[in-house]
């Protein structure tokens, strides 16, 4: 079994445009040193994967053949710094039936963060040792899936900075187990402080 880091992306790896998000292969821009943070990453011998809500093909901004365009984009920014995705899980789904969306993705699902069956696909694919593994996000469904799964959670003051709080009008929000400036302070932590196995969140 291997740990990984679950990355969001949009405010972690590339920047958070605002609006309706990444709408184009040409929106996506990343944030200084976000290849070279997956790079790092991978060298410890973690697998670096992506988990992100794409709403924006729910509410019909953005197909699936779309979609695969701006994650093609992504991966080349990426890998021009030597940062190699494992892969990519992607939540396509929004619960409101909005005008001019896609019906069938506009549906409740366990897959759009804070959900976590794209986590549990990921550990399942590739035999994942969830107790030596880490969620770098910089919002509060990032950080809620994370806890949900037992990872060490990081927040990164990029893209929403984790002050989503006005998703949670009714309970606490979940907290980050620590703030760093950006995903590569983030990834350099996780390296040097590695989650013990079976005690997630507790570092050495």
């Amino acid at each position: 079994m291997r740990p990984a880091i679950f990355f969001d992306c949009d405010g972690v790896l590339n920047e958070e445009p605002g609006g309706h998000g990444v709408l184009g292969p040409d929106d996506v821009h990343l944030i200084p040193g976000a290849g070279q943070a997956v790079r790092t990453a991978r060298d410890a011998g973690y697998l670096a994967i992506i988990v992100t809500n794409r709403a924006q093909v729910a509410k019909g901004f953005v197909t699936l053949a779309g979609l695969e365009g701006i994650f093609a984009r992504l991966r080349d920014l990426l890998s021009r710094d030597g940062g190699i995705v494992d892969a990519i899980y992607f939540c396509p789904h929004h619960p409101e039936r909005t005008p001019g969306g896609a019906p069938d993705f506009q549906i409740a699902c366990e897959c759009r963060k804070p959900g976590t069956l794209l986590f549990r696909r990921a550990v399942a694919d590739f035999d994942i040792d969830v107790g030596r593994s880490v969620l770098i996000g910089d919002s509060l469904r990032d950080i809620g899936a994370g806890r949900a799964m037992g990872l060490k959670c990081y927040g990164v003051r990029t893209g929403f900075a984790c002050r989503d709080v006005e998703r949670y009008p009714d309970r606490t929000p979940p907290q980050a187990d620590q703030m760093f400036a950006d995903v590569g302070e983030a990834v350099a932590f996780c390296v040097s402080h590695p989650a013990k196995h079976g005690q997630a969140g507790q570092p050495d």
